[in-house]
């Protein structure tokens, strides 16, 4: 009940400077999202390889942040800025003479950067979804959206943090059943049935609200992707976790323990969600023209 109290209050303080966020989108999302990878990166270095040198830790979470910061200029730079990096990182391993532990250090390299930068990127890209003028042109004309990216944000992530609402009462109340018990004893397939049920409402609540932007199918079809990516995110924090016998990957979000504890849904989730944007619009754009 204590856990479950500081999780509320956390909600009641928490949604509000997220809408605001978001809404505001820009530098100040960019900033929120560059914080995330961040301090995501912080705590992984802190369970996985606390030993690990300094500078190459400041190496590969700048990485992560300048990927953020490079998909607020599009995917082009972005993908350009990623290859970069891939090769300098394979190339900072010519140096040594010892290859013993070479895979282990690429694989501490490539997991933090694809993880939390080239995937948390997406949620800038996701956000400034309006930049695409064929995009903008649809949701202004069709949608009734003059800003789309607000939406699909707002879309995505409530029904993320949904879905894990959800699955946490579902799975206190109902939870028998494990759904994957050699990675995490928690989760529970009543949870997953749960998350599921708040996710597809949270989706149809939140068209509703943007005065149904959405066909009711594709709101449904956010909800489902969103529930199946989102529990993949956290079964493999949960993985992360289990390989070095932590419960909590830190403790600085009350009633949720780390910042990767309580974003490891979302940072799978953007990816889809703004891959799946991107179809949705492809196909409404192929059917209607504009003069």
């Amino acid at each position: 009940m204590k856990n479950l109290t500081k999780r509320l209050l956390t909600a009641a303080v928490a949604v509000p400077l997220l809408l605001f966020v978001f809404n505001l989108g820009g530098l100040y999302y960019l900033a929120f999202i560059c914080a995330i990878a961040v301090l995501s990166s912080i705590e992984f270095f802190s369970l996985v390889c606390p030993e690990m040198p300094r500078w190459r830790k400041a190496y590969i979470t700048s990485i992560s942040a300048l990927l953020c910061v490079s998909a607020f200029f599009g995917l082009v730079l972005m993908s350009l800025l990623f290859t970069v990096f891939v090769l300098a990182s394979i190339a900072l391993e010519f140096r040594k003479e010892d290859f013993t532990d070479c895979l282990k250090d690429l694989g501490v390299t490539f997991i933090p950067f694809i993880y939390f930068g080239w995937m948390l990127s997406h949620g800038v890209l996701l956000r400034d979804i309006g930049s695409h003028g064929s995009v903008s042109a649809y949701a202004s004309m069709e949608q009734g959206l003059a800003d789309p990216g607000f939406f699909f944000v707002v879309l995505a992530v409530s029904c993320t943090f949904l879905n894990d609402a959800g699955a946490f009462f579902f799975g206190k109340a109902f939870g028998e059943k494990r759904l994957a018990r050699h990675i995490s004893a928690g989760k529970t397939v009543a949870g997953l049935v749960g998350g599921f049920f708040a996710s597809v409402v949270c989706a149809i609540a939140v068209n509703l609200v943007f005065h149904a932007p959405l066909p009711l199918a594709w709101a449904i079809l956010y909800a489902v992707i969103i529930v199946v990516v989102a529990v993949a995110g956290d079964l493999f924090e949960s993985i992360i976790k289990r390989s070095v016998g932590a419960k909590d990957s830190g403790f600085i979000v009350p009633g949720h323990g780390g910042v990767l504890d309580r974003f490891d849904s979302l940072i799978f989730v953007f990816p889809f969600a703004y891959y799946v944007t991107l179809a949705f619009y492809r196909v409404g754009s192929a059917y209607t023209q504009y003069p």
